[in-house]
């Protein structure tokens, strides 16, 4: 355990889309003023989604502790998922990783986090029936959060509360939560975390903070909350941008909260959802320094609009014909163990004769010729590097749910050259000379296994601007 509990380093990830208007028949103009949440693309799930908002503050985790993946939504049963991120993420092997489901599990696992020193990735997909009252209100978001240290926040105080109720549940096999009436439920959320909130912070010897973030699965318990413990809604403003981001939520909220505070100051997280999970903390010093990647207000203003039709194929909620050609071929166990590196974690080989690098990776260099050695000092990983687009192929017939794709051969700097396909940008807008970088995705899923591997998605400097042309919405 670490000697001063606290989050040593976060990261978020939002995805590159937002879906504003969930109109089957758009005659009329939307309602201004609507909730928006953000949206997954077609070739993300959870675990693409962990390691993206892992990749950025992964180096700060403590060799062999755990790596825990909170979610309610995991792409396997029984399979630990959170294997996958550790293998993308290239963890120390003697690291555990360890799945938590459910509503409350974002918060454990922040309370591991903060107690335990783990390393944690957050991170739900949220799919409702089409015209679900709360559609727009459910989100897709992961949170990187590393314990260990308090260069972004120290804990003061934490106080938690557990309270059985059917509230938002869903069945082994079934893929929408089913979900009681709110007004029912948010009572007894609004009670338990109200009496957590109160004994954190007399716990830590405080009347107020000067923050208040209040999550939950239950709005009216959340708006219950809020009044009650003083809060000035900036979370309630960052949900309404995201929707409810299920057990992403809490840490969405907190790193939110954590990109505007000042050293010093004191927030109150609290998790309102089966129960109620309150935390006190205080701003570090080095919070500035302990954010990887964007802020969630940078990613927020970065998002692409996203059209119902578009949203209602990626989701398989749409059953629409695609090419007749047959589905993609599913991995098997003992190429993917034996090419782990390269499937995994983006490892070419660098040739010790001559510097050049081979990609895939082989048994000999493909500049000289020259015999590959086995030692691990021949690796580069090419993941954090940024690749040119030097040819692009648009492919009509994909079995994925766009009517194309972009597949790109692009050069690393450093040496190397990836074929790929692009994503997060319409096939149209990629052009050769386009700066690109790697990012973890699923390719495909084939006789229940799933494919994943890197794609490529433009560098932040040649992103398009945002717009949604693939349908008429």
């Amino acid at each position: 355990m670490p000697e001063q509990p606290g989050i040593d380093a976060y990261a978020a990830y939002l995805p590159a889309y937002v879906l504003a208007d969930n109109r089957l028949d758009a005659t009329t103009p939307p309602r201004p003023g609507g909730p928006a949440r953000g949206v997954a693309a077609f070739d993300e799930d959870t675990v693409t989604m962990a390691v993206e908002a892992l990749r950025p503050v992964a180096a700060a985790s403590p060799s062999g502790g755990q790596l825990l993946f909170a979610t309610t939504n995991a792409p396997y049963e029984a399979k630990t998922s959170a294997g996958v991120v550790h293998e993308a993420l290239g963890l120390d092997p003697a690291t555990a990783a360890v799945d938590l489901r459910g509503h409350r599990s974002g918060a454990t696992a922040l309370d591991l986090v903060v107690r335990a020193g783990a390393t944690a990735a957050l991170a739900d997909l949220r799919t409702t029936r089409p015209g679900a009252p709360d559609e727009l209100a459910q989100g897709d978001a992961a949170v990187g959060l590393v314990g260990g240290g308090h260069a972004a926040a120290v804990l003061l105080a934490r106080a938690g509360r557990t309270a059985e109720v059917l509230e938002r549940w869903r069945l082994p096999g079934e893929r929408h939560d089913r979900v009681w009436d709110e007004r029912f439920t948010a009572e007894v959320l609004a009670a338990a975390g109200l009496d957590a909130a109160r004994r954190a912070l007399a716990e830590a010897s405080l009347d107020a903070v000067d923050t208040v973030v209040v999550s939950s699965s239950n709005p009216r318990a959340a708006a219950a909350l809020r009044r009650a413990l003083g809060g000035d809604g900036r979370d309630a403003t960052t949900e309404r941008a995201t929707g409810f981001t299920g057990a992403a939520h809490p840490g969405l909220l907190l790193a939110a909260a954590l990109d505007e505070a000042r050293p010093g100051q004191t927030i109150l997280l609290l998790s309102a959802t089966e129960g109620a999970d309150a935390f006190v903390l205080r701003v570090g010093d080095g919070v500035r320094a302990a954010r990887g990647g964007p802020s969630v207000r940078d990613q927020l203003a970065a998002r692409q609009p996203l059209g119902y039709g578009r949203y209602l194929r990626w989701r398989g909620l749409l059953d629409v014909q695609g090419p007749a050609r047959p589905a993609a071929p599913a991995p098997a166990s003992p190429p993917m163990r034996r090419r782990a590196g390269w499937k995994y974690r983006l490892e070419a080989s660098r040739c010790d004769a001559c510097g050049a690098v081979t990609t895939p990776p082989g048994r000999a260099c493909a500049a000289c010729g020259i015999a590959a050695t086995p030692d691990a000092t021949g690796k580069v990983s090419l993941r954090e590097r940024t690749a040119r687009v030097v040819s692009v192929t648009r492919d009509h017939l994909t079995t994925m749910p766009e009517p194309e794709v972009a597949v790109v051969v692009a050069d690393v700097d450093g040496g190397g050259r990836l074929s790929a396909y692009a994503t997060d940008v319409a096939p149209a807008d990629v052009t050769v000379g386009m700066a690109m970088t790697p990012t973890f995705r699923r390719l495909w899923t084939t006789d229940a296994i799933h494919n994943y591997f890197w794609k490529l998605r433009p560098a932040p400097q040649d992103a398009p601007p945002g717009k949604d042309t693939t349908d008429g919405q």
